[in-house]
């Protein structure tokens, strides 16, 4: 599945043509390069921008090849599963302010791929961050002990993949406010600074967790994680 999520990308920049995998589940229809083309292509980029919030596992469904009308995720040829969403909770990144699913080794394992495989490029991690639900009385939600844990499990696993090599030059958390969200409107909030979608003024306030990323950025330490340590080694 890599190969079709980076490989996409990654692989005509990198090697000047679109991964194996991908010649064969799609055929004619993928489009080919020129000569020209590929040179023009490969190595044309500064950095990689790469987003991560959480784990999802995938197996290999070869029986989608056998559709006659195939999209992108038949072409994939796989199943999704998320097994680190709460069951109760439709929203992909689901986290709740009494339920946290942090995945930190899965960073390090998408990390390692792009060390690995492409090289080593230079790679900014444009978004990561932890999603609350509004609180249902209406009110402002100022305590997300749970986004400042998020943030620790994965500012560690990018220190950890830093010192292992991998050549990561920035991180960005998502977000510094609650925003309407392209795929979810209003109904999870991201932001270290939260917003009152109720008020005219749309009033801003501050949350724990910029509190903690606020004293980091200037110095601070992580602390430990909760997580065990296997939590970034699987």
């Amino acid at each position: 599945m890599n190969d079709f999520h980076i490989g996409w990308f990654m692989h005509p920049m990198v090697c000047g043509d679109y991964p194996p995998v991908m010649r064969k589940n799609v055929g004619s229809r993928l489009p080919s390069f020129t000569d020209e083309e590929r040179k023009r292509v490969k190595g044309s980029f500064d950095f990689v921008g790469f987003n991560h919030y959480i784990a999802v596992y995938v197996k290999a469904d070869l029986s989608r090849l056998d559709q006659k009308l195939r999209d992108y995720m038949a072409d994939a040829a796989v199943k999704y599963d998320m097994p680190f969403l709460k069951s109760s909770n439709q929203f992909p990144f689901g986290l709740t302010n009494d339920f946290m699913s942090s995945t930190p080794w899965a960073l390090k394992k998408m990390l390692k791929h792009l060390r690995v495989k492409y090289k080593n490029p230079a790679v900014m991690i444009h978004e990561n961050g932890a999603a609350g639900q509004s609180d249902p009385s209406g009110g402002n939600t100022y305590d997300d002990e749970f986004r400042s844990q998020f943030l620790q499990d994965y500012i560690e696993a990018t220190l950890h993949s830093i010192r292992n090599g991998s050549n990561v030059q920035g991180y960005f958390v998502w977000s510094f406010l609650d925003v309407f969200e392209y795929l979810f409107g209003y109904r999870l909030r991201f932001g270290v600074y939260g917003v009152d979608f109720n008020s005219t003024t749309r009033t801003r306030y501050q949350r724990h967790s910029a509190q903690w990323y606020s004293s980091f950025l200037r110095g601070g330490e992580l602390r430990p994680v909760a997580l065990p340590d296997r939590a970034y080694s699987q």
